[in-house]
């Protein structure tokens, strides 16, 4: 009994550090791009040896997925509480919330562009990759069925707008405008109109958007 109650310390003891290791990676991937961080960065900012990082991550490319992963869950809580509300968000409200959290952290769209793109990842990292945007297409076909969607209608149209948004933002994000208060305006306004398009085809309403 004993034994075994020092083994569950030991591993309690080796998940606390290895969460300070992410953490330190989070903080640095605010700081610059993720792919500018290297493990001895990490490293430091977590104030253990470079050495000691790879006994919780093997590379640097499954820190930089765990760190993804784990940022990007605990963004969904936010959106959980849009949908599971008494007076649920309505889908403009999703999508706006959505690019607004991704172009407010830079380095999660970075992480997620990337995964997106990677066509060499291990099963188990694409594995969690996609059950992560599982959850975001769960969400808004969860906030759908709120607005009386029939279920097998809002699956599809999840995917569909999900992706739209997603795409929304990939192609304007480096606007060659300056302003970033601009380019966020436009990216909105876009996400405004498709929202739009969604809402009149499954809710009936007319919506307007403004300029």
């Amino acid at each position: 009994m004993a034994e075994s109650r020092f083994a569950e310390l030991k591993e309690k003891e080796k998940l606390a550090r290895k969460q300070i290791v992410i953490e330190s990676a989070l903080a640095l991937f605010a700081k610059k791009p993720f792919y500018e961080v290297g493990m001895r960065e990490v490293a430091d900012e977590a104030g253990i040896s470079a050495a000691t990082i790879y006994r919780y991550f093997p590379s640097q490319q499954a820190l930089f997925n765990e760190a993804f992963l784990q940022d990007i869950s605990a963004a969904s809580k936010e959106f959980k509480t849009m949908v599971e509300t008494d007076k649920p968000a309505s889908i403009e409200q999703f999508g706006i919330k959505f690019v607004d959290h991704l172009i407010n952290n830079e380095s999660t769209f970075q992480m997620m562009a990337y995964l997106m793109l990677k066509d060499n990842l291990s099963h188990p990292v694409m594995g969690k990759f996609d059950s992560v945007t599982k959850i975001f297409f769960d969400l808004f076909a969860e906030l759908l069925c709120r607005h009386g969607v029939a279920k097998e209608q809002a699956r599809i149209y999840s995917h569909a707008f999900v992706a739209s948004i997603t795409g929304i933002l990939m192609v304007f994000r480096n606007s060659p405008v300056t302003d970033k208060t601009a380019t966020r305006n436009h990216i909105i306004k876009v996400v405004k109109i498709t929202a739009s398009l969604y809402t009149n085809q499954l809710l009936g309403h007319q919506d307007s958007v403004s300029a």
